[in-house]
C-alpha cells in the first residue's frame, strides 16, 4: 500500500523550505506544512486542504517573531528591562551585546536538522541547537543544553514535540511558547475562539504581570465561551486550563474548526486579536509572562517556571487538530 505521507526539500523565493505532507482520500483532509530551520525554524504554512491556516507575510523576514510560527524560548514574550533573575542571580537577556526585551533568543537562529522520517503512521522532522559557551544565545542565557523541536505530521493532526536537555552543571530554568499567526479565515467577526481559563493575568500598563490573577467568569474577557475575534483587544496572558476542555477556533463560514491541545506543561495561554489585521495569535505556553522574574519575587505557581535539573531533560507537545462541518 502506498504510503500516504511524503517531504521534500528546496528553495523558494530564496528560502531553505522542508516541506511535510499527508494525501488523503478526500482532498480537503490533505495536511502540507513548511519549516525553514535555517530561519529560525519558522513554520510559515500550515494548511488544511485548500486553506492556509498560518498566516505568513513575506514582507517581514521569517527571521522575525512577527509572522508564520516563531519559537519563543527560554524566555516567551516581555522581560522587564532586558534582565531577569534565577537562583539569587542576575542576567541580562542579550545577544551580540543588544539587550533582548521581547521574544527571547531562537526566533532568529539557524536550527540544524535530521532528514525527515517516515513512518506508517506519521512523518517526523527533528530540528535542534547545541548550545554552550561559543553559541550567540549563551550570551542571554548561559547554560549549556540541547533544545530540540520536532514537527510531527499524522493523518489527523500536527503535533509540536520539544524537549530541553540540560548539559550543564547547574539548574536550567526555561519557558517555550508556539507563537502562530492564525489567518482570520472568516473575517473579522466570523472567526470564533475559546480559551477555557479561569483566570487572566493581571498587567502593568507597560504589558507585564503584577502576579495577580484576575477571574474570567462574567468578565468582558471571559473566553470560555466561543467569541468573534472582533469583540476583544487582547495582548494577555490567560493560565487557569480547564484540562477537560480544548482551545478552540471556529472558521464558522468555511465549517472548519481547530483544536488546540498540550501536555500539562502547558499551563498558560498568550491572546494577541489586533484589530484590522489579517491575523490574531493564540499561543500555548509553559509559563507567564517575565516568568523568571515573577518566580524570584515568589509567585512560582502563577509564572510556572521550569526548571530542568542537571543532566537531565525536560519534554512536552502541543498538538493541533481539526474537524470540518459538511
Amino acid at each position: 500500500m502506498k504510503n500516504r505521507f511524503f517531504y521534500k526539500k528546496y528553495d523558494e523565493d530564496g528560502i531553505n523550505v522542508i516541506e511535510l505532507g499527508y494525501s488523503a482520500d478526500d482532498n480537503k483532509k490533505n495536511l502540507l506544512l513548511k519549516v525553514s530551520p535555517e530561519n529560525g525554524n519558522n513554520m510559515f504554512c500550515f494548511k488544511i486542504g485548500k486553506y492556509e491556516i498560518v498566516h505568513y507575510d513575506p514582507s517581514f523576514k521569517l527571521k522575525s517573531y512577527y509572522t508564520g510560527n516563531p519559537i519563543l524560548y527560554p524566555l516567551p514574550n516581555r522581560v522587564r528591562n532586558c534582565r531577569y533573575e534565577f537562583n539569587g542571580e542576575k542576567f541580562w537577556q542579550m545577544k551580540n551585546g543588544i539587550p533582548i526585551f521581547l521574544h527571547s533568543l531562537v526566533y532568529d537562529e539557524t536550527w540544524s536538522y535530521h532528514e525527515p522520517v517516515i513512518q506508517e503512521d506519521k512523518i517526523i522532522l527533528e530540528t535542534f541547537i547545541e548550545i554552550d559557551e561559543n553559541h550567540p544565545i549563551y550570551e542571554g542565557f548561559p547554560f549549556i543544553h540541547t533544545l530540540i523541536v520536532k514537527y510531527i505530521l499524522t493523518s489527523e493532526k500536527l503535533i509540536f514535540s520539544y524537549t530541553v536537555k540540560n548539559r550543564d552543571s547547574k539548574e536550567l530554568p526555561f519557558g517555550i511558547s508556539f507563537h502562530t499567526f492564525f489567518s482570520k479565515l472568516s473575517g473579522e467577526r466570523d472567526t470564533m475562539f475559546s480559551i477555557p481559563a479561569k483566570y487572566m493575568m493581571e498587567l502593568t500598563d507597560d504589558l507585564l504581570p503584577t502576579g495577580r490573577l484576575l477571574e474570567t467568569n462574567g468578565q468582558l474577557f471571559d473566553l470560555n465561551k466561543p467569541v468573534p475575534v472582533s469583540s476583544v483587544n487582547l495582548d494577555n496572558c490567560f493560565t487557569g486550563m480547564d484540562k477537560n476542555e480544548k482551545v478552540m477556533i471556529d472558521y464558522t463560514s468555511i465549517g472548519l474548526k481547530i483544536f488546540i491541545d498540550s501536555t500539562d506543561d502547558f499551563t498558560h495561554m498568550q491572546v494577541y486579536t489586533p484589530s484590522g489585521k489579517p491575523f490574531f495569535c493564540i499561543e500555548k505556553q509553559t509559563c507567564s509572562t517575565d516568568a523568571h522574574n515573577l518566580n524570584a519575587r515568589g509567585f512560582k505557581k502563577e509564572s510556572h517556571l521550569l526548571i530542568v535539573p542537571p543532566s537531565e531533560e525536560y519534554s512536552g507537545d502541543v498538538e493541533y487538530s481539526y474537524s470540518y462541518n459538511y
